[in-house]
């Protein structure tokens, strides 16, 4: 999974990319607002946090921009994660260890409609492929963590884990209760993941380049695929909000329910009925066709108490990303990369179940 340099290097010239453009002479007042209209930051919309899935600890519809597909049109993304997940915790009931790396790519299409005075609306689906493995990203993270500890001084930022092999969790997934094993996935398998479906219809239709909100409702459903990739069965309901702030800064908010259709998890512990969640963050323009974002994501823990902080915090994450829009043609390509950190809501850098650190790139195409 790991990218060549020279990979690295065209992407950060491709973002950083912009055109130049030189004049003789002052344009007129005609002109100059033609170059205004033309030259206007479009937002890029929120980043696609856990939209591929990558081993989650699941039952949570992931968030989404409140774009919409026009009708007639195609929208086809290509989204790839690479997630790390490492955990132990003991309690007096249960001995629960993870270590692995999964890797997924998530395939999607969306289809606009458009009947009648109805407001206009999209249908789409996307399936997942996952392979897991001992991975390459620990590294990173513990030079990550050794930073973060030096420069705030808590200690609890480091994982003292990854430091010592006596103390390295198996390879895999591993929860005991009461002595007696009650899920183990050895970590180094492969194959489908999750197939998912929605429906998206735009319920205010504002044009968010020039600061009109754009509201839109969406219905989804989750089909489970492999037990160790899935995120379980599941349909949701979501509201997004996207909405330009001035000509440097844009909005993104996003709030959604879960209903479970599974009374078990893959992990067999009992589930609650529904969980709700949210993301909001800015986006701030970069360039004309680029952009950074900092977005923060929580929900309810889907699981019935166990007595264990892997199962009973709600739980969220702190992404940071860049994103870049390409324009051939009619065809538009936006791509964006982004990092994941793992939270114990509120706002607490803890581990637990979820992926302890996640890197993803998506690229959609208009």
């Amino acid at each position: 999974m790991s990218l060549p340099k020279k990979t690295l290097l065209c992407l950060l010239v491709l973002l950083l990319a912009r055109p130049v453009v030189a004049q003789d002479r002052p344009p007129s007042t005609e002109s100059a607002t033609k170059i205004d209209s033309l030259g206007a930051w479009e937002p890029l919309g929120p980043m696609p946090v856990d939209q591929a899935g990558a081993g989650r600890r699941g039952y949570v519809l992931p968030g989404e921009s409140a774009e919409v597909t026009a009708p007639g049109a195609g929208e086809f993304s290509l989204h790839t994660v690479a997630a790390n997940n490492f955990f132990r915790e003991q309690t007096n009931n249960f001995l629960i260890t993870q270590r692995y790396e999964t890797h997924t790519l998530a395939l999607g299409y969306r289809r606009g409609f458009k009947v009648g005075n109805f407001p206009r609306f999209e249908l789409g689906a996307q399936i997942q492929l996952n392979e897991s493995d001992s991975g390459f990203m620990n590294g990173f993270i513990l030079g990550f963590e050794d930073l973060w500890t030096s420069v705030t001084g808590q200690a609890s930022a480091k994982n003292q884990l990854r430091t010592n092999v006596a103390t390295l969790p198996p390879l895999g997934t591993v929860i005991i209760k009461d002595g007696r094993p009650l899920y183990q996935e050895p970590g180094d398998g492969s194959g489908f993941g999750d197939f998912s479906f929605v429906a998206k219809a735009l319920l205010r239709d504002g044009d968010v380049s020039s600061g009109s909100p754009r509201v839109a409702a969406r219905v989804a459903l989750n089909v489970s695929g492999k037990s160790e990739f899935t995120e379980g069965n599941f349909a949701g309901f979501g509201l997004s909000v996207d909405k330009k702030l001035s000509r440097l800064v844009a909005f993104h908010g996003d709030v959604r329910t879960t209903l479970f259709l599974d009374r078990v998890s893959q992990w067999n512990l009992p589930l609650r009925r529904a969980s709700v969640a949210f993301s909001a963050g800015p986006e701030l323009k970069l360039t004309r066709n680029s952009s950074f974002s900092l977005q923060i994501d929580g929900g309810t823990t889907p699981y019935l108490p166990t007595g264990t902080r892997a199962f009973d915090k709600a739980y969220g994450d702190i992404t940071f990303g860049v994103g870049h829009r390409f324009r051939a043609g009619r065809r538009s390509i936006v791509t964006q990369i982004y990092g994941r950190e793992n939270m114990d809501l509120p706002f607490l850098v803890r581990w637990n179940t979820d992926p302890d650190f996640s890197i993803g790139i998506k690229a959609t195409i208009h």
